[in-house]
């Protein structure tokens, strides 16, 4: 009768330690917010894609936008850098340090997931030329451009 707790006790265990694919894209979409959002220029965050502990995010803003890689850091998701199109690219991907596997599966999910979006949206994406790893001047930029 008393070993009737270990299994769900096991259970809640091993939940804490197994990735969540919700929360963490729950995460990484706020972790965009926080980057990238401001109350004058609303964000459309989205698609988001995962794999191990790196993810995209797609972002737009007004006439603007861009790709969002993050690492997981903890519990939580750090911002490495902000792109264009070629942050698509696996080997692009891998050059900024995610690892092979990880690349493929982002770079294959990505394509599909933005297969489904409008061409209008995916044109403002291309509008991000480069790289950034500095985004607090990307943002400085943007807001001197809009005024």
């Amino acid at each position: 009768m008393a070993r009737r707790w270990w299994p769900p006790a096991a259970a809640l265990l091993l939940a804490g330690c197994i990735p969540n694919a919700v929360l963490d894209e729950g995460q990484v979409r706020g972790a965009t917010q926080l980057h990238f959002g401001s109350a004058r220029f609303p964000l459309e965050v989205g698609p988001v894609v995962i794999s191990g502990d790196h993810a995209i995010a797609d972002w737009t803003q007004a006439e603007f936008g861009g790709r969002a890689l993050f690492e997981r850091s903890g519990r939580n998701w750090a911002l490495v850098l902000c792109s264009g199109d070629s942050i698509r690219n696996a080997a692009n991907l891998k050059r900024a340090g995610v690892p092979d596997f990880s690349a493929d599966r982002i770079a294959t999910r990505l394509a599909e997931a933005e297969a489904a979006l409008p061409p209008e949206r995916l044109k403002r994406m291309r509008r991000f030329v480069g790289t950034a790893q500095d985004h607090e001047k990307y943002l400085v930029g943007l807001e001197a451009n809009r005024q």
